[in-house]
């Protein structure tokens, strides 16, 4: 009778670099088997493989996740010519509405009860996307460097900050 467990299918290399990024993101064994399950051609991985490159692969485990941070960071909304790029998209949207008819909005109230009752239309300044517009080119002019943030230095209570100096003397060399 043959007691000894069979013996697993080598990974490929893709299904070897998925399953130590998955070990390196801190995944248990099932829920690598999961993920290899739907992958093409599905996989799977004992607990002891996984233990073992815990084990031996831990420096190359902390590199997976040091590229996929530094991926993180220099990428997308990270990087400050997107975020001004989408800024931009968002002021010419709003900037468009106000200038082309959306400065003033209409509005409806009833006056009055009963038979006296009048509906009256009136406009309204459109205040809420003029608001929005000047926040998104502060944004913009933040992101660039084109306003300074002011900085007030004070001491306790808001008190003007008072510096002192000491001089010593050092002793002369001999």
């Amino acid at each position: 009778m043959d007691t000894q467990k069979p013996k697993q299918k080598r990974l490929r290399k893709k299904q070897k670099e998925l399953a130590l990024q998955w070990i390196a993101e801190g995944l248990s064994t099932t829920e690598i088997n999961e993920r290899g399950s739907k992958e093409k051609p599905p996989f799977t991985i004992d607990r002891r493989r996984v233990d073992y490159y815990r084990r031996t692969r831990a420096l190359q485990l902390k590199t997976i996740l040091a590229i996929d941070e530094n991926n993180a960071l220099s990428s997308g909304l990270a990087l400050k010519e997107n975020r001004v790029a989408l800024l931009q998209k968002l002021a010419a949207l709003l900037s468009n509405d106000v200038l082309n008819g959306f400065l003033w909005t209409e509005d409806t109230k009833g006056v009055g009860a009963g038979d006296n009752a009048e509906i009256i239309d009136y406009d309204v300044f459109n205040s809420a996307e003029i608001i929005q517009l000047r926040g998104l080119l502060e944004d913009i002019a933040k992101e660039v460097g084109g306003r300074a943030a002011i900085q007030k230095f004070t001491g306790d209570d808001e008190k003007p900050l008072i510096v002192e100096v000491r001089y010593v003397e050092t002793p002369k060399p001999d």
